[in-house]
């Protein structure tokens, strides 16, 4: 008898320890005719802001000694993947001095003399207000846009939310001195987008 009932305390305690089907951790249960919530996240990845300029350019009109040699400098594009509820930006540029030569006598065009036109986006993605630094770019005479001797706005973006992007394509134009020799003069302009 001892034995018997030993051997069925037994087989109870098997019985206990087998786990019963339960609902996962976590989960809803909801009556009939109830709305049976799920609570769902995903994320919206930011990336960075970035300024893609031409590597190199020539400007497509020369000029001879007091004239204006001129050209458009290329595409320019700001692209804002920042994903930002306040995605403001500005494009400043600069220019160094034009030089041929030994940068000698007669060799060397400064950045005062270099203008810069903006103009007009020719592409804008997102919302938001897109300014352009410089309007009415036009070929010379007279030079339009402004000189390159301190830093200036090339574009801005304001307002909006989310990504963006503009592209423009910038008037360049030189005026040569009087005193200026014969030759291929090289110069940088630089843009920063902050």
């Amino acid at each position: 008898m001892r034995r018997l009932l030993t051997a069925g305390l037994l087989g109870l305690a098997g019985v206990m320890v087998v786990p019963l089907s339960a609902a996962p951790v976590g989960a809803a249960t909801c009556a009939e005719d109830t709305a049976c919530d799920t609570t769902t996240t995903f994320d919206v990845t930011a990336g960075a802001l970035e300024i893609t300029v031409p590597d190199t350019v020539a400007l497509a009109n020369a000029a001879a000694p007091d004239g204006y040699a001129y050209g458009q400098l290329g595409e320019v594009t700001v692209n804002d993947e920042r994903a930002s509820t306040t995605p403001a930006w500005t494009v400043t540029v600069t220019s160094t001095d034009f030089t041929t030569g030994t940068a000698g006598a007669g060799e060397v065009i400064d950045s005062g003399s270099v203008y810069y036109c903006s103009g007009s986006a020719t592409a804008t993605t997102g919302d938001g207000t897109f300014t352009a630094g410089q309007t009415g770019c036009a070929a010379p005479p007279p030079p339009t846009g402004q000189t390159l001797d301190t830093p200036r706005t090339a574009y801005a973006h304001t307002d909006g939310t989310g990504n963006n992007s503009a592209t423009w394509d910038p008037l360049i134009t030189v005026a040569i001195g009087l005193n200026n020799v014969a030759g291929t003069y090289t110069g940088t302009i630089s843009h920063t987008v902050a």
